[in-house]
């Protein structure tokens, strides 16, 4: 079975598909913190009890922005992001806001068309704004779809 769900207490599991995903991943405590920040959310996709996806995510002052997503590796490549994504952008609406940002690296072409087919336009770059463990930093884009 599988599920979109709202994560209301920590989880390692984000921490080991994070960890996975990125060089340099958020720890568990990162994640806790998060979680009960007022505006903040985190969106997780459940396949038989398991997270394999999720999505960390804000809305304050009429503006969202998405502040990581993710999927574990064994996962990746079957829409679950881009549901989770589609779930955001609910959020967001129904709460009002004009405008969800993000931030991707250059070098993931993967992700930035994921963004781009659902609408999110590029408004700028963040110079060496990801570091990496073995080559240099990353630039990232900077994403801004209109709602």
């Amino acid at each position: 079975m599988t599920t979109i769900r709202q994560l209301d207490a920590p989880s390692k599991q984000l921490e080991h598909i994070h960890t996975r995903c990125f060089d340099y991943g958020w720890s568990e405590g990162v994640f806790a913190d998060l979680l009960i920040k007022p505006h903040h959310r985190t969106y997780v996709f459940d396949v038989d009890g398991e997270i394999v996806s999720f999505v960390v995510m804000t809305v304050v002052a009429g503006e969202g922005e998405i502040l990581t997503i993710c999927t574990d590796p064994n996962f990746q490549k079957r829409g679950l992001a881009r549901m989770l994504l589609e779930q955001v952008i609910t959020t967001v609406r129904n709460e009002g806001a004009e405008s969800l940002f993000l931030e991707v690296a250059i070098d993931n072409p993967a992700a930035l068309r994921l963004y781009e087919s659902v609408g999110f336009k590029k408004t700028g770059r963040r110079k060496a704004y990801y570091t990496r463990k073995d080559k240099p930093p990353a630039d990232a884009h900077i994403l801004r779809l209109a709602l």
